[in-house]
């Protein structure tokens, strides 16, 4: 079994390149960050199990009244009681056993950042204007992940991308649950390889019916332990019709939008039934401006997530008050002049 090394400045960068030199059917073993860069190892095929020798006695523990352990973080801690201990055989691991791994160290579940919600605050802060986007912008109530959620926008929104990180912050927040993305087809067009590989590499069911069978592919009634993500980049075009009859069997709806669109652009993307939460994606690189969020605001749409970076994880968050704060303190800084 040969074992690829790759090393790249991001994880996607890394993935694409296993996925050019393995094909989607590879295998990862380990992920790790080496030197600034991303280092991917992986195979065309898994490892046998290692045979390994009989473990030694123990010896008998020394009466420590205190013993401690090392963390990830480099601090000293006692141990849980109780604790899973954790795989002795590494092993290749999919995305919920990763998880679960990375609880057992840090008893918390650091890969999502900012997970945390602010309702609006209208009655505070120097800025008019930022305070009434917020009371216009922002959630009422903070935002649960649904049993069931469809993802529409414009073409080169990131819907699909968008869907993965989804189903990998519902595998964080609810552990045990197992995620479905459901991407309808057209009619025999192939299946996108980077989800191909995303889905397996996260270990996640994909289904790809046609979009007129839709509402077969879906379950009776939605179930939390099993959500269902339904990417509908196949038409963006009729997007609202397709989400409005979603809802009606239960689902929540999502509308991507890139940050940096024009007001004329966002206005006229930004038409969905009422209930759907927007999601602008891309803002890691731009950061989206007063006269955009204005706009938005004057669909009546909320704004309840956003996403940005090159990966799965550590790329959605919940929209608060804060991170508006942030973009807002953008819009304040001076403009830097151009040479002439």
């Amino acid at each position: 079994m040969g074992i690829l090394t790759v090393r790249a400045p991001d994880s996607q960068q890394a993935m694409e390149e296993v996925l050019r030199r393995l094909g989607p059917e590879a295998y990862i073993l380990s992920t790790s960050q080496r030197d600034g860069l991303i280092e991917i190892r992986a195979a065309r095929d898994l490892p046998p199990p290692a045979v390994r020798p009989p473990a030694p006695e123990p010896a008998p523990p020394e009466a420590d009244p205190a013993p401690r352990r090392l963390t990830l973080a480099g601090l000293s801690v006692a141990p849980q009681e109780g604790a899973a201990p954790l795989r002795a055989v590494p092993r290749a691991e999919s995305f919920g056993e990763l998880l679960e791994d990375r609880k057992r160290l840090t008893g918390a579940a650091p890969l999502v950042a900012e997970r945390g919600w602010l309702p609006p605050r209208p009655d505070i802060g120097p800025s008019h204007g930022l305070e009434a986007l917020a009371g216009r912008l922002l959630p009422d109530a903070p935002i649960r992940l649904p049993a069931r959620l469809v993802i529409a926008g414009p073409p080169g929104a990131g819907k699909t991308l968008l869907a993965l990180r989804f189903a990998a912050l519902a595998m964080e927040e609810r552990p045990g649950v197992e995620p479905l993305i459901l991407a309808p087809r057209l009619g025999t067009e192939a299946v996108d390889a980077r989800l191909r590989h995303w889905t397996r590499l996260l270990a996640l069911p994909l289904d790809r019916p046609l979009l007129a069978d839709l509402d077969l592919a879906l379950a009776e009634a939605p179930d939390p332990l099993r959500p269902e993500i339904v990417d509908l980049s196949c038409r963006p075009d009729a997007a609202p019709d397709l989400l409005a009859a979603l809802m009606e069997a239960g689902a929540e709806a999502v509308l991507a939008l890139p940050a940096g669109l024009a007001p004329r652009a966002l206005v006229r993307w930004a038409v969905a039934p009422a209930g759907t939460r927007v999601c602008l994606t891309r803002t890691d690189l731009w950061t989206p401006e007063e006269e955009e969020l204005a706009a938005l605001a004057e669909t009546g749409l909320r704004l309840g997530w956003e996403s940005g970076g090159a990966g799965v994880v550590d790329a959605l968050r919940r929209m608060d008050r804060r991170r508006l704060g942030l973009w807002a303190g953008e819009w304040a800084r001076p403009q830097e002049e151009e040479e002439p």
